[in-house]
Order: structure tokens, then C-alpha cells, then sequence
């Protein structure tokens, strides 16, 4: 299995992969020069961490959607592994989209920051 969107009872969207028990959520939205902060969910350990999005129209009418992370909090077992955990918020961005959504997204990337 792998991440899908779904509405929680509670109204609230997560994106979800059951099988290796990892949830993505969002924690706050801002202002649109503001980053989305995120909770990542592994196995019970958190990691936050805030990204920016721009979105840019295609001629078919979809989006190419560019997340750019700009910072991450974890205490977890992922601070010594970050190539291992860059690929697991890449992978939960992917299936997210936008606002819980790949029904009008053509193309996504994620990128990280250097200091990352």
C-alpha cells in the first residue's frame, strides 16, 4: 500500500499510508508568503517541518506544484538518517498534492534546502 488522501471522521484530511503506519498532517496554514507547517507521523514520532508552495498552470489546464522545505524539527531516529527521511516527505508531499488533492496536479517536485 502506499499514502492516499482521506477525510478523518472529524471532517479533517490526512494523507495516510496504513501499511508502515505513516501520517501526514497539516498543522497550520498561513498567509501565502508564510510556509504550510506539517506534522509527519512515523511509526509515533514526530517531525515537523514547513515548506512553501508554488504553483505554476499548465496548458492542459492542471498544475505543476513545487514544495520547497525550508525547515525541519525531529528528535526521531531520522536526524542521523536524512536521506531516508527527505525520501519519506517527498513521497507523503507526492500523494498530498495540494490541500489533499492530486485530481488537478500534472507534475510535482520537492526540493529542501540546502541547510538541510
Amino acid at each position: 500500500m502506499s499514502f492516499v488522501n482521506e477525510r478523518k471522521e472529524d471532517g479533517t484530511w490526512q494523507t495516510i499510508d496504513r501499511e508502515r503506519n505513516i501520517v501526514l498532517q497539516e498543522v497550520k496554514v498561513g498567509q501565502p508568503q508564510e510556509p504550510i507547517e506539517f506534522n509527519l507521523n512515523i511509526n509515533g514520532e514526530n517531525v515537523y517541518f514547513d515548506a512553501f508552495k508554488r504553483m505554476k498552470q499548465l496548458e492542459s489546464k492542471k498544475y505543476h506544484i513545487e514544495w520547497r522545505v525550508v525547515q525541519i524539527f525531529t528528535q526521531s531516529q531520522f536526524v542521523h538518517n536524512k536521506s531516508r527521511l527527505h525520501a519519506l516527505i517527498k513521497e507523503a508531499l507526492d500523494a498530498y498534492g495540494s490541500a489533499f488533492s492530486r485530481k488537478h496536479v500534472e507534475t510535482l517536485s520537492v526540493n529542501f534546502a540546502q541547510n538541510l
